[in-house]
């Protein structure tokens, strides 16, 4: 489970990027954006822009946690105590288009996260979901989470180490990246 800290910068990743799309969004091209600014964020700096899990599904990378709000969002389906509570009642979900309720905390987001927000933003914005957006997901961090799934349907987590390597990460890179990773595995 993520924590509240987490959930706050996932919310406020969706958020930032929903502020653009005053007509709403499909909840596709919403995730394609995060997913690409995320990797080239990886890729390049070694952090995470949204500490969300991605998931292979059949669109692409889908960030878990921000699926699971909007599908409570959308059927109605929101708990009243849950530590999504916030998060939930800051979207609307309408005819498969998500709309921001509120403003994303600008606390959990850097000037570097949201340049590569709008970057993504502006590539995403114009290209169908399903037809364009869709395929440019499924690179090689997709294609290895598909794979491992054929074995064993619980695995298909997208992992950080897979993103970096598709957005062209460096080796360094990648073992900076990895140590990372395994020291927060250990911590937990």
């Amino acid at each position: 489970m993520k924590t509240i800290e987490q959930i706050k910068k996932i919310e406020s990743v969706v958020l930032y990027v929903l502020r653009n799309f005053k007509s709403g969004v499909d909840y596709i091209k919403l995730f394609k954006i995060i997913y690409f600014a995320h990797k080239e964020y990886l890729a390049t700096y070694g952090k995470v822009l949204c500490p969300d899990t991605f998931k292979a599904r059949t669109y692409g990378p889908v960030p878990a946690l921000s699926d699971k709000v909007i599908k409570n969002v959308e059927q109605d389906e929101m708990d009243e105590f849950s530590d999504l509570q916030s998060f939930e009642r800051s979207i609307r979900v309408d005819n498969k288009l998500v709309y921001p309720l509120s403003e994303p905390d600008m606390d959990y987001l850097s000037k570097k996260e949201c340049q590569y927000l709008d970057k993504w933003f502006d590539y995403c914005k114009n290209k169908d979901s399903v037809t364009e957006l869709s395929p440019e997901s499924h690179d090689s961090a997709y294609m290895s989470a598909v794979a491992r799934m054929k074995e064993d349907p619980q695995l298909g987590t997208i992992t950080n180490i897979d993103i970096a390597k598709a957005g062209g990460a460096s080796e360094k890179m990648i073992s900076y990246i990895r140590e990372k990773e395994l020291l927060l595995e250990n911590l937990a």
